[in-house]
């Protein structure tokens, strides 16, 4: 998927999600940005070859309906509408941080994209983001 792409697909999520009513400041820009929060946490999970493969695991059970097999954003769910972010590129919209990426799998970004702290544990998210990590070596 190219930035373009993305950009559109969230352009639609920052038309209206606001940090607070009197800031009126969208919470996702259309362009990759940065998430403090994010950056501050560090991953307590080494990404051993026993966490990718658990990572996967997750994966394919919650992930790769949307994202597809091997992380393009071509899933069968993605075909119902909406562009779905291509892990394997260089472009990270929330954050290329493992902390940047385990908030948006945790608590969600879009109606499509919803948290995922109900379904996973710190620790699932965590071997998660050490796979979803390798997506983008595979170029």
């Amino acid at each position: 998927m190219t930035r373009s792409v993305r950009s559109k697909w969230f352009a639609a999520l920052a038309t209206g999600v606001l940090v607070g009513a009197a800031s009126a400041q969208p919470l996702h820009p259309m362009e990759p940005h940065r998430h403090a929060e994010g950056q501050a946490l560090k991953n307590p999970v080494p990404p051993t070859p026993d966490s990718v493969a658990t990572g996967r695991q997750r994966y394919v059970f919650m992930c790769r309906e949307c994202h597809g097999n091997t992380g393009l954003g071509d899933g069968d769910m993605a075909h119902a509408g909406g562009d779905i972010p291509d892990f394997t590129d260089d472009v990270w919209l929330h954050g290329p941080d493992d902390g940047e990426i385990f908030l948006v799998i945790k608590e969600g970004v879009t109606a499509d994209m919803q948290p995922y702290a109900d379904r996973l544990d710190d620790e699932e998210i965590w071997h998660l983001v050490n796979y979803l990590k390798t997506l983008a070596d595979r170029r």
